[in-house]
């Protein structure tokens, strides 16, 4: 669902010209040092929405769904 690829909207730490650090919020692609309470939208969607669309419970788990259609010949 969210790969190195994905372009998240966040607030992230960025240094000026004189050397300071400070907030922004800035389109960025994923990586895993990103906050969770930073990410403001995956995708142009807010996370609330994301997660909904693509059944995330807010533990972080997925259903897994039964796969239909017939099992596959047994081999001896």
């Amino acid at each position: 669902m969210v790969t190195l690829d994905t372009v998240i909207k966040a607030r992230v730490t960025a240094k000026d010209f004189s050397g300071i650090n400070f907030k922004t919020i800035k389109d960025i692609n994923w990586n895993e040092t990103i906050k969770a309470d930073d990410i403001m939208d995956i995708e142009g969607m807010d996370p609330e929405r994301f997660a909904k669309s693509y059944s995330i419970k807010p533990d972080g788990s997925v259903k897994v769904y039964k796969k239909r259609g017939r099992k596959p010949k047994q081999t001896a």
